[in-house]
């Protein structure tokens, strides 16, 4: 967490919020900008401040020419909307080893001594190859595990129930705030992870869940058999394997929804007990994976007020009052536009383990310089593992390293990434990336005076021709200008309800002609002569 009033912290468009429509959508990634020129009261007309958009010259810092958006599923990152496929649904395949053998003709004493002998031989010589090639290449589906010199049983009534038991214990240790029935779970062999679980509690008990569990998700174990680390496998032979968990929780004053986030651990039956080994780890880890403020590799400490509860690192305190009383004047701002339709509460996650933000950029991680802060949508289930999951809340990260500051940066910032938060619900696959980014720079300046020369400046030799198209959108910056201009236009020349009303319209129709005829009365063509007549007014 930077100081206040710090090197300037390039505040990017933050992002939206995105539940399913079709197949839910993914955080992306936003640029890093300076804010357009702001008027102070009382300043001469000429007068420019540092400027958001590119300018004719060299680029502000951290501008990149171009980024578009990585792959990802349900939501945004920062501005960036990223549409994935619905999860794919794996086939469940029994792969309890050896077959069924027929019955031999008893002849004397001996023979159920030999048949009894020869299944050992043939579980241990073919059980253990079989088990070790299946985990390795990731095959199964069933409930039984085929394991290494030994059967594990992971049917609902023997594994599975002793993994849910293991789960709802350390559901009521964070409840009751009880360190040593957490620890009682996991391994102590491994003293670093050791230390990293006993972290992992701290920062859990400290933030203020109205409600919270550890449920297990059931998948195909040939899903998950790909995160789990090699050196895990080689320690525990085959008798580890990786669980799908889904936390569920609710954080006090401000979720009315329950919020489903992903944790994938590492569990090996270990002197005949379950026990928590490790993590999983890869590059097609679930949204949120390794990204949530309790996975911080250092103490978190709270902050809060009546509408917004902030995570920060322990020793970033101070500095995290002055982000809180910067996030309570934004998040008023935006309730004055959108009052209604959410829960008018975030949660904002501001610490300095800079691998928490660079989870969200897991395929794209030269892009995490340029973006300054997302929001991140999340639901009822976690979106990697349902089909049809429904919205719940928005959080908002901060990149640890964009935290230092100019005020006004930092207010506008978090003001456009709370008006992702504010149109979240209504947010869809379908909503066009230049209203969504438009309508959140809409907010973000609805109070500023920008002036003439700073818009011409900002768009530079920009071509307003046809509205920015999805495909295209990232790969301009000064789009985000263009579309913050076209959702101006719109409220100035048809009221503000009118345009909350166009964006919400996307949750029923696909396309801008429909939405603009349902709720303006005009074809999409006339409103991008509308947008290009003002633009060419504002560039003067």
């Amino acid at each position: 967490m930077g100081p206040p009033a710090a090197e300037a912290l390039p505040a990017a468009p933050p992002a939206a919020v995105q539940p399913p429509a079709a197949p839910p959508q993914a955080p992306g990634p936003a640029p890093v900008q300076a804010p357009l020129p702001v008027v102070p009261p009382g300043a001469p007309a000429q007068f420019i401040p540092q400027q958001r958009v590119p300018f004719p010259g060299p680029p502000p810092q951290g501008m990149p020419p171009q980024y578009p958006p990585p792959q990802g599923y349900p939501g945004q990152f920062g501005a960036v909307h990223v549409h994935q496929q619905p999860p794919q649904t794996f086939p469940s395949y029994a792969y309890g080893w050896p077959p069924q053998l027929p019955p031999q003709p008893r002849r004397s004493f001996l023979w159920p001594v030999l048949i009894a002998l020869l299944v050992v031989s043939m579980v241990l010589a073919l059980g253990g190859a079989a088990a070790a090639t299946w985990a390795l290449r990731g095959g199964g589906g069933s409930e039984t595990e085929v394991v290494a010199s030994t059967w594990v049983d992971m049917r609902t009534g023997v594994g599975v129930k002793a993994i849910e038991e293991l789960l709802e214990r350390h559901t009521q240790a964070v409840k009751k705030k009880d360190l040593n029935a957490w620890m009682a779970d996991v391994e102590q062999t491994d003293a670093a992870f050791v230390k990293r679980q006993k972290q992992l509690f701290d920062n859990l008990v400290k933030l203020p869940f109205s409600d919270i569990s550890f449920d297990r998700t059931r998948l195909p174990a040939r899903q998950l058999a790909k995160f789990l680390p090699s050196q895990l496998f080689d320690r525990y032979h085959a008798a580890v394997h990786v669980e799908a968990v889904t936390i569920r929780h609710r954080v006090e004053g401000v979720d009315s929804k329950t919020v489903a986030t992903p944790w994938m651990p590492v569990v090996a039956l270990v002197d005949g007990k379950w026990r928590i080994v490790g993590d999983a780890a890869g590059k097609d880890m679930p949204l949120g994976a390794n990204g949530q403020p309790w996975d911080s590799a250092g103490p978190v400490a709270v902050l809060r007020n009546e509408r917004v509860v902030a995570v920060v690192s322990a020793d970033d305190v101070e500095r995290g009052r002055t982000l809180l009383q910067h996030a309570d004047t934004s998040i008023r701002q935006v309730i004055e536009v959108r009052p209604a339709g959410w829960d008018g509460k975030v949660l904002v996650t501001a610490v300095q383990d800079k691998r928490i933000f660079d989870t969200y950029f897991a395929e794209s991680q030269e892009r995490v310089a340029q973006v300054a802060a997302i929001a991140v949508p999340y639901y009822n289930q976690v979106g990697d593992w349902a089909t049809s999951p429904a919205y719940s809340s928005t959080r908002v990260v901060f990149n640890p390293t964009q935290l230092t500051a100019q005020t006004e940066e930092l207010a506008h910032d978090l003001t456009h990434e709370f008006a992702h938060a504010a149109m979240g619900p209504v947010t869809t696959a379908r909503t066009p990336r230049w209203v969504v980014e438009g309508f959140a720079e809409y907010v973000a300046y609805k109070k500023d005076r920008v002036p003439q020369a700073g818009i011409r400046q900002a768009l530079g030799d920009l071509v307003i021709s046809t509205l920015p198209t999805d495909a295209e959108f990232y790969s301009e910056p000064r789009n985000y200008i263009a579309s913050w201009l076209a959702n101006r236009m719109i409220a100035e020349k048809y009221g503000q309800d009118k345009l909350i009303a166009f964006y919400e319209a996307f949750q029923n129709v696909a396309e801008v002609e429909s939405a603009a005829r349902e709720v303006l009365g005009i074809g999409v063509s006339q409103l991008e002569q509308q947008w290009r007549d003002y633009v060419a007014k504002q560039r003067g």
